[in-house]
């Protein structure tokens, strides 16, 4: 017999990974993810990121990201600039990677009995994730090979 949970209580999580610092910041908690929510994690950002003259953030294509409020915000704050991914590229997108390091590390194989207990442990990773740096260096690399591809030209019937 597998054990299950009713999955009525739902972890959102808002994540950027910076692959030159190791380092992982999120905003998570039960609220959806909505305009409100992206702003309030961009504010984050830009606190713990203060001096940088500029940062850059890669996106997936979420459509929260793009609604007005965001975009009117983003203006208010140029300081911090959206690149997004090509769409149904998660292969592109380094914090997909991130998120199936976490579930191997939190999910695979474990059942948690009550959702405190899951949530305590997905925090307790979060705010240790340096102690997976040398892991997650070679996972989260920024290099990608470039596929060209050939020309089809359909053979002609005979």
């Amino acid at each position: 017999m597998l054990k299950t949970n009713t999955g009525r209580q739902r972890l959102n999580i808002l994540g950027a990974y910076n692959p030159d610092l190791h380092d992982f910041m999120h905003l998570a908690g039960e609220e959806n993810c909505d305009a409100e929510r992206v702003i309030e994690y961009f504010g984050v950002i830009l606190r713990s990121y203060r001096r940088a003259p500029s940062i850059v953030l890669i996106l997936d294509n979420a459509k929260y990201f793009k609604v007005q409020k965001v975009s009117a915000w983003l203006e208010q704050h140029p300081k911090l600039k959206l690149r997004f991914l090509p769409t149904y590229a998660p292969n592109l997108n380094l914090i997909e990677r991130f998120w199936r390091f976490v579930k191997e590390h939190l999910v695979k194989n474990t059942y948690y009995e009550k959702y405190k207990t899951f949530r305590a442990k997905v925090f307790q990773f979060f705010n240790h994730v340096e102690n997976y740096t040398e892991e997650l260096s070679t996972l989260m690399v920024e290099k990608f090979e470039i596929v060209k591809l050939k020309a089809y030209t359909v053979p002609e019937k005979t």
